[in-house]
């Protein structure tokens, strides 16, 4: 039976200040009034030895000289991300003037870079506003001996033992390291030059704005980056043109995405920010790096029990960002993050744990040159086999769309090889599920290991998926993986399933009869496992409404186990649940989630946290999320219009309506339980698509 949703659900708010971007070189991060960090690589380790370093304390714009005064641009009056894009900008009204601010890390460029452009505009329809400078301050923290020199007025270097950053400010007056702040504020203009002066010293430029009459505006910039010689055309052009090409750039990205056709305009605009935060996140770095697509950018909403960054690649968070892209026309970058998933021997370390088998596919994460890496908290590594599943289903959405000509040849057959043929082999003869590991929650594996259905989920989909690519490459495994994977799905129905109809979290949970509830088994409704229109998705869910619904509105616990973690309400949570109600035919359910998500977003920057606290609803954890969050967005939209040609008649939560007295079911065939097997042979899975509701 659907339960009704709260009627003291709390209305969307803002409650994070920080708005984060990136070029797939580094990542960007303006917090409350001005940019705060800069990371020098997307991801957080190249390797065990070598890490990345936020190397930027804090860069803002100011004004002196103006009628006797100056002071620093630091209290904007809006701050905003352009639709669809990585530029951040914001707004600050000064006597009578008016500052407008850009910060981006262009796409163009193929490096670490930052552009800060400001516009100095005059709003009077009558009066005209005297010459003055304006300033720019550059906080930057390049670590070890740090040495400051001068080029020019519009060019200083900041070196340092591991790094040079060059700052680039074409049309500045005059450039100074002798008291930049204090010298701003007391109304004077800069003077003193930055030969070589240590670590404590902060460079900062002045330009001469001229007289500005009603209207009239003047346009400055400042382009940092690691290269002595950015190869980046636009740079030689007025500040104003940095910004037009990155909009354009962004313009030209958007311009290629599928958008589903029933989003209203603000579903809209979070479902193309997305698109614009998976972009941002890939690593665009040559060589072992690229591709790589992290979990999460290295900023954290202003909890401190959440306070950690996931700006590394798991498997799992990767495959629903490519198969997200894929689904969204972004074919190249959905290949390039599964190409970097695959390199040729980065994986295999932890063979003992998985019955001494070769494999090709990280059991956890990946370190930014992709090697394998999986954490151990002193109680063992984590082993998720979900990975395994996850990544086949990855690899058949891409070889299906057809949008990478060659994949299926390029990475086809040694994905059987390396992951297919160990997944079939970790099922265990005597129930029929995959074997113990630490799944989606990450349980270490010292007495937490355990056989969890989302694992077993996972391998279903992903050996169906392997069976379509081996009866493509004409590989006589096909018929053993479509095997494999129906006897999962049968073994998930009847050993994971309790007396009552609800889906438990795992076997060993489930025997010790008690706290055996979570939300990530949700997805054997969103992957035919088993059916959402079934006997168990309604009994689940009313259980998880009445034990894994927070406080603060209609969102979901992860799990019943109990630590904050566990308890905070998880945008992963929300989005699965939500797809899955569609795909039940609770589509007004599904919409009050939908419409939590999107307005939360829309209030925050069109970011998508980890987690909202379940008592208040404030963001918490990293924000945005990118698999968890960007990804999973994108995927719920476009889940939810192929739903909405399956159910023109929602089931209206309100009225309590069994959910079996909506369906029919369109298979007169022997009953198989709620297994969802939708393949019984070859021929059903040469016809089979993702979105074929009717093959049920």
């Amino acid at each position: 039976m659907l339960l009704v949703l709260s009627a003291f659900a709390l209305d969307p708010f803002p409650s994070v200040s920080s708005r984060a971007a990136g070029n797939g070189f580094g990542v960007l991060v303006y917090d409350g009034d001005r940019l705060t960090q800069a990371w020098n690589h997307t991801y957080s380790q190249y390797d065990d030895y070598e890490y990345t370093d936020d190397i930027l304390y804090d860069t803002y714009f100011g004004y002196t000289d103006l009628d006797g005064t100056g002071n620093w641009l630091s209290d904007p009056e809006s701050v905003w991300t352009e639709d669809g894009t990585g530029v951040i900008g914001s707004k600050q009204t000064t006597g009578s003037l008016e500052f407008t601010q850009w910060a981006f890390m262009p796409m163009a460029y193929e490096g670490f870079g930052v552009a800060q452009v400001i516009r100095v505009r005059n709003p009077s329809a009558t009066a005209r506003v005297s010459a003055f400078q304006l300033a720019s301050l550059h906080n930057w923290q390049a670590g070890g001996s740090e040495t400051v020199a001068t080029y020019s007025d519009e060019i200083v270097v900041e070196e340092a033992s591991d790094i040079a950053l060059w700052f680039h400010a074409p049309g500045a007056a005059e450039n100074s390291c002798e008291g930049v702040y204090d010298t701003v504020l007391a109304g004077r203009k800069l003077a003193g030059d930055c030969a070589f002066y240590a670590s404590s010293i902060v460079p900062g430029f002045g330009w001469s704005v001229p007289s500005l009459g009603p209207g009239e505006d003047a346009w400055y910039g400042v382009f940092t980056s690691t290269d002595p010689t950015p190869e980046w055309s636009t740079l030689d052009s007025p500040a104003r043109d940095w910004l037009v090409a990155e909009l354009q750039g962004w313009a030209a990205f958007q311009a290629a995405a599928k958008v589903p056709a029933d989003l209203d305009d603000d579903e809209t605009a979070v479902f193309r920010q997305q698109l614009a935060y998976l972009k941002m996140a890939q690593v665009r770095e040559p060589g072992a790096a690229f591709g790589q697509i992290v979990a999460s950018y290295p900023v954290a909403a202003p909890q401190d029990e959440f306070a950690h960054y996931w700006n590394i690649t798991w498997v799992r968070d990767s495959a629903y960002s490519i198969v997200a892209l894929a689904r969204a026309g972004y074919g190249e970058e959905a290949a390039n993050a599964l190409r970097f998933l695959f390199q040729e021997g980065k994986a295999g370390n932890y063979a003992q744990y998985v019955e001494g088998q070769d494999y090709g596919v990280s059991v956890c994460r990946l370190y930014g040159d992709g090697s394998e890496w999986s954490d151990d908290d002193g109680t063992g590594p984590n082993i998720e086999l979900d990975n395994w599943g996850l990544f086949l289903w990855a690899l058949g959405e891409l070889v299906e769309d057809g949008d990478q000509t060659g994949l299926l040849e390029e990475l086809g057959p040694r994905a059987l090889d390396e992951v297919a043929d160990p997944l079939a082999n970790m099922v265990v003869a005597s129930n029929g599920l995959i074997a113990v590991d630490s799944s989606i929650w990450e349980r270490h594996w010292s007495g937490e290991q355990d056989q969890h259905t989302y694992t077993s989920v996972m391998a279903v989909a992903g050996l169906r998926a392997a069976a379509a690519l081996a009866l493509q490459l004409g590989d006589g495994r096909a018929t053993g993986y479509l095997q494999a994977a129906e006897g999962i799905a049968s073994a998930i129905a009847l050993e994971l399933v309790d007396e009552n109809g609800v889906l438990a979290a795992s076997k060993g949970q489930l025997d010790s009869g008690s706290d055996y509830l979570d939300i990530a088994a949700v997805e054997a409704y969103n992957f035919d496992v088993l059916d959402p229109l079934g006997s168990t998705f309604g009994p689940t869910l009313a259980a998880w409404d009445e034990v894994l619904r927070v406080e603060s509105g209609v969102g979901y616990a992860r799990n019943d186990d109990g630590d904050e973690y566990d308890d905070a309400e998880w945008a992963f949570a929300d989005l699965r649940v939500a797809t899955a109600m569609r795909r039940a035919c609770a589509t007004a359910r599904a919409e009050e989630i939908e419409d939590w998500i999107t307005g939360q977003a829309m209030l925050n920057g069109r970011q998508i946290p980890e987690l909202f606290m379940p008592e208040t609803g404030e963001y918490a954890g990293p924000v945005p999320m990118v698999g968890f969050g960007a990804g999973l967005y994108v995927l719920a939209m476009q889940q939810r219009a192929d739903s909405s040609a399956f159910c023109p008649e929602p089931v209206d939560p309100l009225f309590d309506t069994p959910i079996e007295a909506v369906y029919t079911p369109a298979c007169s065939c022997e009953d198989t339980g709620d297994s969802g097997a939708a393949f019984v042979g070859l021929a059903g899975l040469a016809l089979w698509r993702r979105r074929r509701w009717d093959a049920r």
